[in-house]
């Protein structure tokens, strides 16, 4: 087996397992706060395609297939593009908590540990967080005013 590296992101979320897990795994809510077009298999051995139209984005769909999904509390997909080597973009896996307050979402990206990888790798670490602050955001309850 080679090596792998491993990013990892932990991020406290304002909803129930069960609505994080749908925001992970359903297309309707992963357009809303990951990507701008997706279709998804909710279910182990699932598709999920994502893409998105932004002008600095790739020009290839992310197709992937749900290799672990355990709702409300992991789920796991692996897949790739024409961009990646071997179009691999590795193992994206998410496991929930509940805790007071909501859920804890932790986000294992794993990839191989190969020069490849180094720019893809670099990305990342500065991408998700930025995915999850919105996921925070797309969770988080609209204040209401009264007047």
């Amino acid at each position: 087996m080679s090596a792998t590296r491993e990013l990892a992101f932990d991020q406290m979320l304002p909803a129930t397992p069960g609505r994080v897990f749908a925001a992970l795994t359903e297309g309707r809510h992963l357009e809303r706060w990951f990507c701008d077009a997706c279709e998804s298999e909710p279910e182990e051995d699932g598709r999920l395609t994502m893409r998105w139209h932004r002008m600095d984005s790739s020009p290839w769909p992310y197709e992937a297939t749900w290799v672990v999904f355990e709702p409300p509390l992991r789920c796991a997909c692996h897949g790739g593009h024409q961009g990646y080597p071997n179009r691999d973009a590795g193992l994206m896996e998410f496991t929930l908590a509940p805790c007071e307050g909501g859920t804890r979402v932790s986000v294992r990206h794993a990839m191989p540990a190969t020069p490849e990888y180094e720019g893809f790798a670099a990305n990342y670490q500065e991408a998700w967080p930025r995915a999850l602050a919105r996921l925070a955001r797309y969770l988080t309850p609209s204040a209401r005013t009264e007047t």
